[in-house]
């Protein structure tokens, strides 16, 4: 069912059955007010005839002649009149009276039958003379439903007015949202640029910011993979290429040169490998997957994971680590990112300081959160390379390490999803200070 179908159904059914519920009341009221009406002509015409006949000499006759005629030009169109005597004798009656007796149930509204007609009558006593006006009640009737049809076809009128009214004000009132509709469908696929909400009725907006909103991310989603496909072409083409010379150079050769070559490939393989690993985990952490499956981790367990993943790296022995943590506490990010993000710490500082150089892991819990922070004596860098250092594949000028360039932008998307934060800074005694702060749980 449609919308403006939905709301005419709600707001006709409603109409209907207000206007129903008044209708009947202001009918049955109108019908119990010309009752009344009928009743009091009633009595009002047994009261003047009553007073004619104190006019007429005394006796009445018997037999209706003159006064009959005085009485007939005072009763109103449709009514009958009969005066009986105390005894029961009718003294006068109008022509078209019954010739039964219309009072034998004493004074007051009666209603008797006639034969097959039935009649309303009243009676008055006066002296000693018993005056009755009465009328037919199937007159009555119809004079009543004339009344009630009279007042029911406005109302009737009205009610379906109203329905005009209301189906073409819901069409009225949609009309904004027709427009968006077909605003929306004439769009090309490609087109994810915010709806304009300025010209919209405020009723509108938040489901258009919601749309803003929903554009929003479907564009980051894309943005994200292209650049998850530009970042795998750059990042595969030199480890490729290096793998096919090493391979035709082994193909080519043989003995040592041929050993060497194979070598050389898997090294290009190895890296290759390494690469895409850190480009997928960065395309996740950037996505809106779930890590919470992974459940959390200890400041200290989170140490000695990142550890034992470097235990293969040359120089591992170098690093040091000063635990200034009494208590265990957790930390607020998915274990595995966490430890991919101290390991790329550790791993940055093992390729970019001195063979023989000490590596600082320092852990302390600072401002409820959990500082990790990684020392090294290398090069560092300068001021102006602490933010251009978190980009994607930013590696100095002068570098003759082979990694990959992601180890820091991962760190820094996961600070920015969870909550933390990754500060460089020169460190005291020449080198650099990688300050990685993560958020801890609370439970």
């Amino acid at each position: 069912m449609s919308l403006r179908n939905r709301l005419l159904l709600i707001l006709g059914g409603t109409f209907i059955l207000l206007w129903s519920l008044a209708a009947v009341w202001l009918l049955g009221d109108l019908r119990r007010e010309v009752t009344v009406a009928l009743d009091e002509r009633l009595a009002s015409s047994a009261r003047m005839v009553a007073g004619l006949l104190e006019q007429l000499p005394q006796p009445l006759p018997s037999q209706h002649a003159s006064p009959l005629n005085a009485i007939e030009l005072g009763l109103q169109s449709g009514l009958v009149c009969q005066v009986r005597s105390l005894r029961g004798e009718v003294l006068v009656r109008t022509p078209n009276t019954p010739q039964a007796t219309l009072a034998e149930y004493g004074v007051g509204f009666h209603e008797v039958s006639i034969g097959d007609e039935r009649w309303r009558s009243f009676t008055l006593k006066r002296q000693d003379l018993w005056v009755t006006t009465a009328d037919r009640i199937d007159e009555r009737e119809t004079l009543e439903s004339a009344i009630l049809i009279a007042a029911a076809l406005p109302v009737a009128l009205a009610l379906l007015g109203s329905l005009v009214l209301i189906w073409f004000g819901i069409g009225r009132g949609l009309s904004p949202l027709q427009s968006l509709r077909t605003q929306l469908a004439q769009r090309d696929a490609e087109d994810l640029q915010p709806v304009p909400t300025q010209r919209l009725a405020k009723d509108l907006q938040p489901l258009v910011a919601t749309l803003n909103q929903l554009f929003a991310r479907i564009a980051a989603a894309l943005e994200r993979e292209r650049r998850f496909t530009n970042d795998a072409a750059h990042e595969l083409r030199t480890p490729l290429t290096a793998v096919k010379t090493h391979l035709q150079v082994a193909q080519m050769s043989s003995g040592d040169m041929a050993k060497h070559a194979l070598r050389q490939a898997e090294t290009a393989v190895d890296r290759m490998q390494s690469g895409l690993e850190q480009l997928l985990l960065l395309a996740r952490v950037e996505s809106a997957q779930d890590f919470d499956k992974d459940g959390q981790v200890t400041a200290q367990s989170l140490a000695r994971y990142a550890l034992a993943d470097l235990i293969a790296l040359p120089g591992y022995q170098r690093i040091e680590v000063v635990n200034e943590l009494t208590d265990d506490v957790y930390v607020a990010v998915p274990e595995s990112l966490a430890v991919a993000s101290l390991r790329n710490l550790l791993d940055n500082a093992l390729r970019y300081s001195p063979p023989d150089s000490r590596i600082e892991l320092y852990m302390a819990v600072q401002q409820q959160r959990l500082l990790l922070r990684v020392r090294d004596t290398g090069a560092g860098l300068s001021a102006a390379q602490f933010e251009q250092a978190k980009q994607r594949f930013w590696r100095t000028a002068s570098s003759t390490q082979s990694g990959s360039g992601l180890g820091l932008a991962i760190v820094q998307a996961v600070t920015e999803r969870y909550g933390g934060a990754l500060h460089l800074q020169a460190a005291p005694t020449g080198g650099l200070d990688a300050l990685l702060y993560l958020p801890l749980s609370q439970g």
